[in-house]
């Protein structure tokens, strides 16, 4: 059993700071440049990723639609945080949006405060405007166990959390045979589409390593990969088609 689905992060078009000195790169590779970034959905999209994780910057809306004006016909899954809620779902109706995160930021902070009401409180809304609604966790191994045993788990569809051989950017330190397994009781718990992502670990892993450790975790549905360069999609995405269902 493996994933059937791939999504196209946005991971470095935001200049996110996980990935260290590389930040400042894609700062420089993207910034006021979304022609730039076009590249990389169109390149994405001709080697078969037709899913976009939509994180909205002026940049990334422009490349988005420079991309479907070259004929790319893409399924988009908006992200969102509560303090621009209005606003992305306001962008999110200008394209074909079909699901609707919410950032794990703003999910763990609300599900450390136990105020899930307030989480549901938006996922009423997302689906509400016609979206699938969806949540972010980047606690896997501390959160998961406690959206199982919540009411959170009737008001949304799909979850995304961080998965990879080492545990990078997770809540543990590696991914041993106890630690899967904590996971996989929560999720079979939980029952919801799953979508991982970080499945790089920001670059320590290759590629070829990354997925052929995520080929063999039954229960992940789609994975979602950030990519900088046209010539890292022809090498990641080539390996990750190999494994997709």
């Amino acid at each position: 059993m493996t994933y059937s689905e791939v999504i196209l992060g946005s991971s470095p078009f935001i200049f996110s700071p996980q990935f260290g000195h590389r930040t400042r790169l894609y700062e420089l590779d993207f910034k006021n440049q979304p022609e730039n970034i076009a590249k990389i959905l169109n390149k994405s999209y001709q080697l078969g990723v037709n899913q976009f994780l939509f994180n909205v910057t002026d940049d990334i809306k422009k490349a988005l639609e420079i991309s479907e004006n070259m004929g790319c016909t893409w399924s988009v899954i908006g992200m969102t945080n509560f303090n621009t809620f209005n606003g992305d779902l306001n962008v999110f109706d200008n394209f074909n949006t079909t699901t609707v995160i919410l950032d794990g930021s703003f999910v763990d902070k609300k599900i450390d405060e136990g105020d899930f009401e307030y989480i549901i409180k938006y996922l009423k809304e997302i689906k509400n405007r016609g979206y699938i609604p969806a949540i972010e966790t980047r606690t896997p191994f501390k959160n998961l166990p406690l959206i199982s045993e919540s009411n959170l788990c009737e008001y949304f569809d799909v979850i995304m959390f961080p998965l990879n051989f080492y545990g990078y950017m997770m809540d543990c330190n590696f991914l041993n045979k106890e630690n899967k397994d904590k996971i996989s009781f929560s999720v079979e718990k939980i029952g919801k589409k799953i979508i991982v992502n970080r499945t790089l670990a920001t670059g320590i892993l290759k590629p070829q390593e990354a997925y052929d450790f995520i080929k063999n975790i039954d229960y992940v549905d789609c994975v979602c990969v950030g990519l900088a360069k046209e010539s890292e999609a022809e090498e990641t995405l080539g390996i990750i088609n190999k494994f997709k269902l």
